[in-house]
């Protein structure tokens, strides 16, 4: 190598090099985890006046200033489409046209889309996310442009302020002269990578009329496509309720214990129990490395060995959520580590539940859940696995780093650096089960049966369960040369006298704000 060539190896390390972006802006808007799709009923979307109201005030903020709207991955669920594929380069296109233009939820957010890029100094950004990988599909692409401009000219001003980022490679921009970048966090999650070079092959293949290899997808999607959607056709709080390690597995074993066993389906996966836990546990070295797999386990040595000694329900319980977590670690079926107990026709959380047959389902499932009332899924100021490996992996100069992708909002100033790491939560619907429900032994009861036999509607209706927090990250340009803030917000409904339309306002997150200056 010579000199020149080692000047530029030097210069062009990640860590040491600043980015220096092609879009700049004075306020910048970030949503997430939008999931717009699936059938009536089934939609984890429920915010529509709320989402048409915020693209409505953008446009008429502050009218002179570049102002952009960015929604950083999972925009399209093309997953819980009718006729879902794990991946659907010839259908995504209609299946795209009836989100956008004739689904009542969804047709209204693409009119006020519309009207934004309309107006000059507004910019509308769309990041990809593991929900909506055909949008990086030149064709689904060109249609998405086409929806969201309208008739406008391909050359005119809305379309060279329509941004669409779908190579994986996240957006760069600064605010107020500050860093910023956003990326949906799939990145760092080993169940859900995204292969964009197979991406690319798949759309010049057919571009160029070739025969199309088929689509390896990830663990992620298989579980989604083969597994969650035919389980929450019956039980829709899969979809809604975190955390997925020590909530969701627990309360379908206790609903019907039969669904645990279609969890094997996917090989090599325990099931969603482990979602969380097997992506800190297993992830590779470095966005793109691997790790080397743990050494096995033995049944006979795994802590729920001796669980079956045991009658209490509390210690059985937290015995066996242990178990699953080890299991999940090592690779191990939890299926092999119940022989006798009815494991093959019931599954090992159904096996342990009626195993325990001297107190009410609802009763054991309660006790199991007693982790969550300790559980910081919903405390903005956790540094979680993707808060920790995203800082790990970007730049410490970076200022602002935004993800989605958990559903959980975050504020937190990063480890590696002196910048802050937000992550832009949801404006899909969520479930937590609070203490105050879980220590409540007929208030949960009351609640275990609305999410056996509850549809969405049914959710919905139930006070105070499904949450909606419509989070929003605010970056926005301080008075100061070269100074940005960055705050949480929820977009909230005021409530309205009957008969009226119901209005909204920007509720601040306590304890989410920092400013970064020079």
């Amino acid at each position: 190598m010579d000199a020149v060539g080692a000047r530029m190896q030097n210069r062009l390390k990640p860590r040491e090099a600043r980015v220096i972006p092609h879009l700049r802006f004075d306020q910048l808007y970030v949503v997430s985890d939008l999931h717009f799709g699936g059938d009536v009923g089934f939609q984890i979307f429920g915010s529509t006046d709320a989402m048409v109201w915020l693209i409505g005030e953008l446009g008429r903020r502050d009218p002179a200033q570049q102002v952009a709207l960015l929604i950083n991955g999972d925009f399209i669920d093309f997953l819980a489409e009718s006729d879902p594929r794990h991946f659907d380069p010839f259908g995504a296109i209609t299946k795209l046209e009836r989100i956008a233009q004739t689904d009542p939820t969804f047709e209204p957010i693409f009119a006020a889309l519309r009207a934004f890029l309309d107006l000059p100094n507004r910019h509308l950004i769309v990041n990809l996310g593991n929900h909506d990988l055909e949008l990086a599909l030149p064709w689904v692409r060109r249609r998405l442009a086409e929806l969201l401009v309208g008739e406008a000219p391909e050359d005119g001003d809305a379309t060279r302020r329509l941004h669409l980022v779908t190579d994986g490679t996240g957006v760069s921009c600064t605010v107020g002269g500050r860093s910023v970048l956003c990326v949906h966090g799939n990145e760092v999650d080993r169940w859900n990578p995204s292969d964009f070079e197979r991406i690319r092959e798949i759309g010049r293949d057919v571009q160029l009329g070739r025969p199309v290899e088929s689509w390896i997808p990830n663990a992620g999607t298989q579980m989604v496509i083969d597994v969650m959607n035919g389980v929450k056709r019956t039980f829709p709080f899969v979809d809604l309720l975190k955390p997925e390690k020590e909530g969701v597995v627990p309360v379908l074993a206790a609903c019907d214990p039969s669904q645990l066993a279609s969890l094997d389906r996917v090989a090599g996966l325990v099931g969603v129990a482990g979602n969380r836990l097997s992506a800190a546990l297993r992830k590779p070295r470095g966005m793109l490395g691997e790790e080397a797999a743990s050494a096995p386990l033995s049944a006979s040595s795994s802590p729920l060995a001796g669980a079956f000694s045991r009658r209490d329900a509390r210690v059985v319980a937290n015995q066996m959520m242990l178990a699953v977590e080890e299991a999940v670690r090592r690779d191990i079926d939890p299926l092999e580590m119940v022989e006798g107990l009815e494991a093959s026709q019931l599954g090992m959380a159904g096996a342990l539940w009626k195993w325990i047959n001297d107190q009410p389902t609802e009763e054991v499932l309660r006790e199991a859940l007693d982790k969550l009332d300790r559980d910081r899924s919903f405390d903005t100021r956790d540094y979680d696995d993707t808060a920790k490996a995203l800082d790990r992996e970007i730049s410490p100069v970076i200022d602002f780093v935004v993800a989605g992708h958990t559903h959980l909002e975050r504020a937190l100033p990063r480890r590696n650096g002196g910048g802050v790491y937000f992550n832009s939560g949801t404006w899909a619907r969520l479930i937590r089960i609070v203490p105050k429900v879980r220590q409540d032994a007929a208030g949960f009861a009351r609640l275990f049966k609305v999410l056996q036999h509850g549809d969405m509607s049914k959710l919905d209706a139930e006070p105070g369960l499904v949450l909606r927090p419509n989070s929003v990250v605010a970056i926005r340009a301080e008075a100061a040369a070269g100074a940005a803030k960055g705050q949480l917000f929820h977009i909230a409904a005021i409530p309205s006298a009957p008969k009226t339309p119901t209005a909204y306002q920007w509720e601040a997150v306590p304890d989410t704000e920092f400013v970064r200056a020079g």
